[in-house]
């Protein structure tokens, strides 16, 4: 099984921002005529924007060819740095409160993989915490001003027992996703422990910060919900044997090796053999329908199995009466409602908007594989 293929567009645009020169420059003389203009770009592909810079910029360009794009490399690092700085604080008000977070994603990654912070794009902030400090670390949050991104402290209370994670949202408007669990995949209380037995402190801005592991950071950018979040450069160290442990222990051996699949294109680094063996692993059956869901092109049926699919997936260790009670709530997030007893008539307004609709041209946005939406 593979992930949903990059448009020309998007591999371009990555051939841009991780290959070297002359390599680098085909891609990037090939991303200007497919796209004609910057701002006729898929957010995907705009996303990966600043990295084509720097790569760009290293491999010798000249900025007479680099303007526009010195521009989006700025805007990415003020923003990078707002979201920094609103991390920082979120860190250090759950510290005080006796809760150490592992920074997650952009803010793991930043800190331990990436040269320079507007390399990666980062629109939140995302940070795990035990699932036993779940309640205190949001409290604590609470507490020092933020506030749910929709609802009330208890719409954010009673949806957090369904998900893995419920974003909050600073005075400045920076959003932090506090995690109960690393992945939605599984959300059993213990799932993550290996994760934070391998965390790691590293000093950032100044002050130390916990995150995950290098193996845990390409864990999780590659099952990410088989979505459109590249995965960087993979130029570690790594213990592959973990990899394909966690993989086949988070029943995701499926969209792992997709991914690392996909990343050996631009990473010759990562071993062949890891990705075969990942395939060699027989999935289960429920894993494998939620793959085939998130990467399908949009209808009626796929959209409704993508729920579906993404929802038993993650509830799967639940017992059935708490899955039928919770998946309304699931509804409610993932289409913006503001209680569950909307789901039913907001159920049959989708389809309905959808058998309305007329065939629409293909669209050149790979970010479109999302769960629920």
């Amino acid at each position: 099984m593979k992930l949903r293929e990059p448009t020309p567009t998007q591999r371009a645009a990555l051939g841009a921002a991780l290959l070297p020169a002359p390599a680098a420059f085909e891609a990037w003389r090939r991303l200007q005529d497919l796209t004609g203009s910057l701002d006729a770009m898929d957010a995907a592909t705009f996303r990966s924007l600043p990295m084509v810079y720097r790569n760009l910029k290293d491999a010798g360009l000249g900025e007479d060819e680099l303007g526009q794009l010195k521009g989006i490399y700025r805007q990415a690092w003020y923003r990078n740095r707002l979201a920094v700085s609103a991390a920082m604080r979120a860190v250090a008000t759950l510290r005080a409160a006796g809760v150490e977070p592992i920074a997650l994603k952009g803010l793991g990654l930043i800190a331990t993989a990436y040269p320079e912070p507007a390399l990666r794009p980062m629109h939140d902030v995302d940070l795990l915490v035990a699932p036993a400090e779940a309640h205190q670390a949001a409290s604590a949050l609470f507490d020092a001003g933020w506030r749910p991104s929709r609802g009330t402290r208890r719409d954010f209370s009673r949806r957090s027992r369904v998900f893995h994670a419920m974003p909050l949202v600073a005075v400045d408007g920076i959003e932090v996703d506090l995690h109960r669990a690393m992945l939605e995949e599984n959300i059993s209380p213990a799932v993550d422990a290996t994760a934070f037995a391998r965390k790691v402190v590293v000093s950032f801005e100044g002050e130390s910060l916990t995150t995950l592991s290098p193996e845990d950071h390409v864990l999780n950018a590659c099952i990410h919900g088989g979505r459109w979040d590249w995965v960087p450069s993979l130029r570690w160290i790594l213990d592959w044997a973990y990899l394909l442990r966690e993989g086949r222990r988070r029943d995701a051996t499926v969209a792992l090796a997709a991914a690392l699949e996909l990343a050996r294109e631009y990473e010759p680094g990562i071993p062949l053999a890891v990705v075969c063996d990942l395939k060699r692993v027989k999935p289960g059956r429920l894993e494998r329908w939620d793959f085939c869901a998130q990467q399908a092109p949009d209808s009626i049926p796929v959209l409704a199995a993508r729920n579906v699919t993404r929802y038993l997936h993650m509830a799967g260790r639940r017992s059935v009466g708490r899955k039928v009670l919770d998946f309304p709530v699931y509804l409610e997030w993932v289409w913006e409602l503001d209680r569950p007893q909307q789901v039913p008539l907001e159920g049959l307004r989708r389809v309905f908007r959808r058998l309305r609709r007329r065939p629409a041209a293909p669209r050149d946005d790979f970010t479109a594989v999302r769960s629920g939406h």
